[in-house]
């Protein structure tokens, strides 16, 4: 009787066991609440993502969502001296200029509107002839000061300036750098600058009218190479763009400078003279109003245009030579303004 008893005991205990074996490793694979919590969290999240709107940006017709498209836009004067580059946040802006500052170094005038990238420069002062194009979206208008003229006319035009020698370090920061002058280090931030603005109750959208888009050409139709050079002084500010059929873009390339793809180049050439202002400073003025030879650069192709600006607060519009308005390929667009005698290479 007690072995009987023994053999029952022992196969009660292994059916106890094998059942608390059991209950463990179901428990081990079952989801504890928090889990599930964060099962759910991330499944929200992804709704929320695919619900996100699309529009087009103003600005270049890029494809970014609803709550950027239409933001007011914002203007940073960025320099390209040598001992400048390179340079931070070029490749986010939707639209940028370049031009010649003075002494044959150019300056690019960076409009933001759709994108909002931490650190933007090194930022430098302001020139006359940008305030004409800053003037075409009632930009908000970033520099550290600037000569004479263009301070001056600042004031006279009622641009919404964001000069740092006003805000300082609310919205610009030094950044120190072995055996770079002083004048070459000063950065911003978008966000901080769209911060200021609206604390100064600046308009928060755009109110200006857009130039037409479309859709980029059919990569079949696109031809394999093509390129552009364009030699505005000296060998480091001459810049070349290298056509990449697969994207459909223009590849920068310019000394020190990082590499930077854009769907669009236009070539614009305006008259310019150089000037003395005031307190003795020398540099250009350029004739923005009017109108003038331009080539546009897309999908591989050049295409002979001319360009025409009523005035300083109208757009500067561009057209074919049929004379219909240039629709830009969606995408960075950046404009080469160039004079009379520039060298320029097509190929």
């Amino acid at each position: 009787m007690n072995k009987r008893l023994k053999i029952l005991l022992g196969i009660f205990a292994g059916i106890v066991l094998g059942g608390l074996i059991i209950w463990y490793y179901q428990g081990q694979n079952t989801p504890t609440p928090q889990t599930v919590s964060e099962i759910s969290k991330k499944q929200n999240n992804q709704v929320k993502q695919e619900e996100v709107k699309k529009a087009v940006c103003l600005v270049n017709g890029s494809l970014v969502n609803e709550n950027l498209a239409n933001r007011h836009p914002l203007g940073i004067m960025i320099e390209n001296s040598v001992d400048a580059r390179p340079q931070i946040g070029l490749a986010d802006a939707q639209l940028v200029y370049e031009a010649i500052a003075e002494g044959g170094i150019t300056r690019f005038l960076a409009i933001y509107s759709c994108s909002e990238p931490e650190k933007v420069g090194p930022v430098r002062s302001a020139r006359i002839y940008y305030l004409d194009w800053v003037s075409e979206f009632n930009a908000f208008y970033a520099h550290v000061g600037g000569n004479y003229d263009a301070l001056q006319k600042i004031k006279e035009y009622g641009i919404l300036d964001l000069d740092q020698f006003r805000y300082g370090s609310s919205a610009y920061w030094r950044v120190p750098e072995v055996g770079k002058a002083i004048e070459h280090t000063m950065y911003t931030s978008t966000k901080k600058l769209w911060n200021i603005a609206d604390k100064n109750k600046w308009p928060k959208k755009a109110d200006f009218t857009p130039w037409d888009f479309k859709d980029d050409l059919e990569e079949s139709q696109r031809p394999q190479n093509a390129s552009a050079t364009v030699n505005f002084s000296t060998p480091n500010y001459s810049v070349k763009w290298s056509y990449d059929p697969k994207t459909n873009t223009y590849s920068r390339s310019q000394t020190k400078t990082p590499t930077i793809k854009a769907k669009n180049i236009i070539i614009q050439w305006m008259d310019r003279w150089p000037i003395v202002s005031k307190i003795g400073e020398r540099g250009y003025a350029m004739k923005t109003v009017g109108s003038g030879k331009a080539k546009i650069l897309m999908d591989g192709k050049v295409i002979d245009g001319t360009w025409k600006k009523d005035s300083r607060t109208e757009r500067t519009w561009f057209y074919d030579s049929s004379g219909n308005k240039i629709k830009f390929n969606r995408g960075q667009i950046w404009i080469e303004i160039v004079h009379n005698d520039t060298p320029i290479k097509l190929e």
